[in-house]
C-alpha cells in the first residue's frame, strides 16, 4: 500500500502520532510518504527530531508551504505539487491530518482515474476558531470519506458541529513502552532530581504554553500551595506565554520556584522525576502526556473537560478538578502533595494497567492499517 501524509507541521502530540504512524507503516513495508509545512509560524513549527527521524529511517518527507494558513493560493500550491507526488508514488490512500490538509488532499487526488480515498484525523478542535472557520472545517470534513476522532468526546463534538456521524470513527492514539535513557548530563533532569534530594516536591505541567492549555491558572494555584508545601513548579514546553508567567512568578516572588525549560525531547524522562503531573487544559485532543504519565505510574491531575473525563476515572486512575476553577484545584493538588504514596500508590497501578489495555502504539497501528484496507477496497 502506497500511503500520503498531509499536514500542517510535525510538532507536538499530534506530530508525535503522525511520526510513529508513518515510521511503522514504513517499517511494514508499505510506501510512505509526508508532506508538512516548511516556514515556521508565531507557536507553529515542525520538530526537528520528527523530520530527521523519517528521513533517517527512509521515509519521503517534503516541505511545502502552506497547509497551516487559510489562503487559497498556497493551498492550491500545494495540492499541485501533492498532486504530482500522488502520480509519481501511486498512491493509494490518502490521509491528512487536520481540515486544510483534508481539503488539498481531496483537490490533489482529482484528475487520478482510480479512486483514492481521503481520511483526516482530528487531533483537536482549537478553541481559537472563528466561526467562519468552524464552517469551513465542517464542510471540509463532510465531503472526506472518513474522519477520525482521537476520542469518543471528540466523536461527540465533531456530531454537535454538524460532521455527519457515520463518516465518524473512533481511534485512541497510543504511546509506545518507555525506553528513555534517564542516565547522562541532561541539566535540566539534574536540576529537577537536585530539587527533590532537597526535599522538594515537584509539580509538572507539560504541553505547549498558551492559552488553550491554560497554564496561567497552574501558575495562579502554586502561588498559594508554595505557601504551605515545600514544591516547585516544572513547566516543559515551548509556547508565546513563556515570558508572560514568568513575569507573573517575577510579581508574586515565587520566580526561584518556577521552572520554565520549554521545549524537550522524549520529556518522559522528565515526568519520572515528577510527583505528580497537572494539566489545567481548557482544551485538549488526547493528551499523550497523560497516556506517559500512566505509563510511568505518575498520579494525574487535570480539569475536567470531556476528554479528560473520557481517560481519567476520579479517584481511581487519577484526579479531576472542576475546570478553569482556582479553589477546586487547590484543594485537590493540596490533597495530593500531603498524602504522596500514601493515597497513590494503589491508583497509579490501576493507571498503569488502563495503559496497557487501552493506548498502545502496537493496537493504534492495528487500527489505522484496518481502516486504510477497509477504504481502499470500497
Amino acid at each position: 500500500m502506497n500511503i500520503l501524509h498531509l499536514t500542517t507541521f510535525l510538532q507536538g502530540g499530534a506530530g508525535r502520532i503522525i511520526y510513529e504512524l508513518a515510521l511503522a507503516q514504513h517499517n511494514m513495508g508499505y510506501h510512505v510518504t509526508v508532506i508538512t509545512g516548511k516556514t515556521s509560524e508565531p507557536g507553529y513549527c515542525n520538530y526537528d527530531e520528527y523530520i530527521e527521524g523519517l528521513k533517517d529511517n527512509g521515509v519521503c518527507i517534503y516541505q511545502i508551504d502552506s497547509m497551516f494558513k487559510r489562503e487559497l493560493h498556497l493551498n492550491l500550491e500545494v495540492a499541485g505539487a501533492a498532486r504530482d507526488i500522488i502520480y509519481k508514488n501511486n498512491i493509494d490512500i490518502i490521509h491528512a491530518h487536520a481540515a486544510i490538509p483534508g481539503f488539498v488532499g481531496v483537490i490533489a487526488r482529482s484528475g487520478k482515474r482510480k479512486y483514492i480515498p481521503v481520511l483526516q484525523t482530528m487531533h483537536g478542535w482549537g478553541t481559537n476558531k472563528s466561526l467562519l472557520h468552524e464552517k469551513m472545517d465542517i464542510t471540509i470534513m463532510n465531503g472526506l470519506d472518513q474522519i477520525v476522532a482521537v476520542s469518543k468526546s471528540d466523536k461527540n463534538l465533531l456530531e454537535e458541529k454538524g460532521v455527519d456521524s457515520e463518516k465518524i470513527k473512533v481511534i485512541y492514539n497510543g504511546v509506545t513502552e518507555s525506553n528513555v535513557d534517564v542516565g547522562g548530563s541532561d541539566e535540566t533532569l539534574l536540576e529537577i532530581k537536585s530539587f527533590k534530594e532537597k526535599g522538594f516536591k515537584v509539580i509538572g505541567c507539560i504541553g505547549t504554553v498558551c492559552e488553550r492549555k491554560n497554564q496561567s491558572l497552574l501558575l495562579d494555584v502554586f502561588n498559594q500551595i508554595v505557601k504551605t508545601h515545600k514544591a516547585v513548579c516544572v513547566f516543559i514546553g515551548e509556547g508565546d506565554l513563556i515570558p508572560v508567567l514568568e513575569e507573573r512568578a517575577a510579581q508574586y516572588g515565587v520566580e526561584q520556584f518556577v521552572k520554565f525549560y520549554g521545549y524537550k525531547q522524549n520529556a518522559s524522562k522528565y515526568l519520572r522525576e515528577f510527583d505528580c503531573l497537572v494539566l489545567p487544559s481548557n482544551s485538549e485532543g488526547l493528551p499523550l502526556t497523560v497516556l506517559e504519565a500512566f505509563r510511568e505510574k505518575v498520579p494525574v491531575i487535570a480539569s475536567n473537560i470531556p476528554i479528560f473525563k473520557e481517560i481519567i476515572d476520579d479517584r481511581h486512575t487519577g484526579y479531576l478538578f472542576k475546570a478553569n476553577d482556582a479553589t477546586s484545584l487547590m484543594s485537590i493538588l493540596g490533597q495530593v502533595l500531603s498524602t504522596l504514596k500514601k493515597d497513590t500508590n494503589f491508583l497509579v497501578e490501576v493507571a498503569y494497567g488502563f495503559y496497557e489495555k487501552c493506548f498502545s502504539t502496537k493496537a493504534m497501528i492495528e487500527n489505522y492499517n484496518n481502516l486504510y484496507l477497509d477504504l481502499v477496497s470500497r
